[in-house]
């Protein structure tokens, strides 16, 4: 009998390992050696080779980054009491490979960690997510990095074991962004589609199905790349050709978007020009807008104290403007007015002096919006965002259907008021909002003004504002002016968020009776039972359009009126005619 075991073939080595791959943003003409953070350019242990990666001009660079006393190591003999000594060094490998003399952009391939060694501001964001998104399988994700804008900056990992599709990660279509996503994809062209070859499948003569490889994207793209100087080549020009010609799949377009810029994104500089140039009064594409703390209801803010302007011990406004944030910005460099800003804080307090928030760097409570090479750019508390073109369609859609559901009512015209400058001098501008509510609409027969009258209950300690007055009928208003250089989010989050206080929260809508009750002096009593009717939102300056509100504003009116809507409520819009007259406290409402 004989034996078959010399008849079996060794298994063959992988053509192809994985690694992870950054696009260089180096233009033409300029030294590879830039994507390379200088210090460690300068470093004795790591070492820097010009070379040729089959006919690409190439520069290889490695070393060790040692740690000669890691931080465990000082807790350790602290409480084991024993003097001891121990290093460890890792390795960091990169491999930037310029694929065409003619293009702005470089390859680089990343080893051990070798992504701490490579220069961010030349990282071309979103690079491996691009990728991914063209060339996934829309029925197997595995997992996706999404971020929430303009709720709490929240952070979400999402894995689904064996793959998914994107219903499966319960994903908001506008309001939340993904900066990383793992999941299949076709390897076919790949050099790690190749399998080693069996004599099963060499006999049977039936083509072998496609391999599917799982890739991670984000700014980089972690996929098996070939190991060979001649088909990693290969490799990089199928990558480059997928991200020139590919369409995105029709599932993912909304998910490239809208995306952050990275800290360092080369953009970032033209950007804060842009910004600077804007921060004095009367500035465009500018306005206020709240941190994230203020989304979590902070309390009855009394009063702002700015820290950092140059008075030593704080500047205290009982309301905060934009003005007060430029004004100590004024004959500074435009990149002076920029530090400056991120150098000053702002704390909310009450009325007695105490702290209701930490002292929040003033950059977080300025919204900013721009073009920059035909694209549309937003700072949002502290952060760049680049807002893609198709993101803007699909939001301004929703816009249109939630802005035709117009308020049948009528509301009083938003009248003038004289004001007092800082110097003491008077002029006559648009009446403030706290007048509008409490003097125009607040007397009038069944309606009640509830403007900064706080309701506090368990779940809510601090107190949250139900709306700036109620209807004869219960409708819950809230209302805008949006030409006061304030960005309006935080009305739609606190419209929400009240919506949802009054229907589910029992003792929320009991103590909502009693004010109303309390504020009307007995004038107006609601059953214990009480339930909105609906929520208006009520607009006055400038057009009132959706275009009117800044992009942000308008992810959380989305966001508003799908959370409304779930509630049962129904959410109208009403645009607050203007006029010329001059309110005066003896005026009586008509």
């Amino acid at each position: 009998m004989s034996s078959k075991v010399g008849s079996l073939m060794p298994p063959q080595a992988s053509k192809a390992a994985k690694v992870s791959l950054y696009r260089l943003l180096i233009n033409k003409g300029q030294s590879l050696e830039l994507g390379i953070q200088k210090k460690y350019v300068e470093r004795d242990d790591f070492s820097m080779v010009e070379t040729d990666v089959a006919g690409c001009k190439s520069l290889f660079v490695y070393g060790i980054i040692p740690n000669e006393d890691p931080k465990w190591a000082q807790h350790a003999r602290q409480v084991a009491s024993v003097d001891f000594s121990v290093s460890n060094q890792t390795s960091a490998g990169l491999l930037i490979v310029r694929l065409n003399e003619g293009r702005d952009y470089s390859y680089c391939l990343s080893w051990s960690m070798g992504h701490i060694v490579v220069n961010s501001t030349f990282i071309d964001d979103g690079f491996g997510l691009r990728f991914a998104l063209r060339k996934g399988d829309s029925k197997s994700i595995s997992s996706l990095t999404s971020h929430a804008l303009e709720t709490v900056p929240r952070t979400a990992r999402t894995s689904v074991f064996g793959g998914s599709t994107l219903d499966a990660f319960g994903l908001e279509e506008i309001g939340e962004i993904v900066s990383r996503f793992v999941g299949g994809i076709e390897a076919e062209g790949l050099t790690c589609s190749i399998r080693p070859a069996s004599r099963s499948a060499s006999r049977s003569g039936k083509p072998r199905p496609s391999r599917v490889i799982t890739v991670r994207g984000s700014d980089a793209l972690g996929m098996p790349l070939a190991l060979s100087p001649v088909d990693l080549i290969s490799d990089l020009n199928l990558i480059d050709r997928v991200l020139a010609s590919d369409v995105v799949n029709e599932e993912f377009k909304h998910l490239e978007d809208t995306q952050p810029l990275r800290p360092g994104n080369g953009k970032i500089p033209n950007l804060e020009e842009r910004l600077a140039a804007e921060l004095h009064l009367g500035g465009s594409g500018i306005a206020l807008c709240w941190p994230a703390e203020f989304d979590e209801d902070p309390g009855e803010i009394a009063r702002y104290k700015i820290l950092g302007t140059g008075n030593r011990r704080g500047v205290l406004y009982d309301e905060l403007t934009l003005e007060y944030l430029t004004a100590p910005l004024d004959g500074l460099s435009d990149s002076g007015k920029v530090a400056k800003l991120r150098s000053m804080r702002i704390q909310g307090q009450s009325e007695d002096g105490s702290a209701l928030t930490r002292e929040i760097p003033a950059d977080k409570w300025i919204l900013f919006q721009t073009y920059f090479e035909d694209r549309r750019f937003v700072l949002h508390r502290g952060r760049w965002y680049h807002i893609g073109g198709a993101y803007l369609d699909l939001l301004k859609s929703r816009l249109e259907r939630i802005f035709k559901n117009r308020c049948d009512i009528k509301f009083p015209a938003w009248p003038k008021q004289e004001k007092k400058k800082k110097d003491g001098g008077e002029y006559v501008g648009w009446a403030d909002e706290k007048v509008y509510n409490d003097k125009i609409v607040g007397v009038q027969e069944g309606y009640v003004s509830l403007d900064r009258k706080m309701i506090k209950t368990k779940q809510h300690p601090r107190g949250f504002e139900s709306c700036d007055f109620l209807t004869p009928d219960g409708r819950l208003v809230h209302v805008k002016r949006l030409d006061d250089s304030v960005a309006a989010s935080h009305l739609f989050n606190q419209a929400a968020n009240s919506a949802e206080a009054l229907v589910h929260d029992d003792e929320a809508r009991a103590k909502f009776c009693a004010k109303v009750n309390e504020v009307s002096a007995g004038a107006r009593s609601l059953p214990g039972d009480f339930k909105p009717t609906s929520v208006v939102i009520a607009f006055a300056g400038r057009k009132s359009n959706p275009e009117d509100l800044f992009t942000f504003s308008q992810v959380s009116l989305n966001r508003c009126a799908r959370d409304i809507s779930s509630l049962g409520l129904n959410l109208e819009i009403s645009i607050i005619e203007e006029s010329e007259d001059i309110f005066t406290d003896s005026d009586q409402a008509t």
